[in-house]
């Protein structure tokens, strides 16, 4: 058997993740200075942050080990939460979109799984 690499392998969803991520995360970075935006983080804000990234953690851990329809009501829940702090709190914008995009790739990989 040949065991050599395929020139015609596809990148895994994994690869695409992180580079959606990275890519979001550092457009972010710079667009936010250029901008000129300055925002003072208060602990109602911090309180809001912690509890999103809590509450997406979760639903990721429960997308891996549950397939209910429980889990995907959390996740969806989870989803739309992430979005509306996003919108409220936009300094959580590059902490929140990488969960955001690892629940969405979870639930690809499992649908097609299925």
């Amino acid at each position: 058997m040949d065991k050599t690499p395929s020139c015609k392998r596809r990148a895994s969803p994994w690869v695409i993740a992180l580079f959606i991520i990275l890519l979001v995360v550092a457009g972010w970075y710079l667009l936010f200075p250029v901008l000129g935006l300055t925002l003072a983080v208060t602990a109602g804000v911090w309180g809001v942050i912690i509890a999103t990234i809590v509450v997406l953690s979760i639903a990721i851990l429960f997308f891996l080990v549950f397939s209910g329809v429980g889990a995907i009501i959390l996740a969806v829940f989870a989803f739309l939460w992430g979005l509306l702090a996003i919108i409220l709190f936009p300094i959580i914008f590059p902490v929140v979109v990488p969960l955001l995009i690892v629940l969405l790739f979870i639930g690809f990989l499992l649908r097609r799984k299925r």
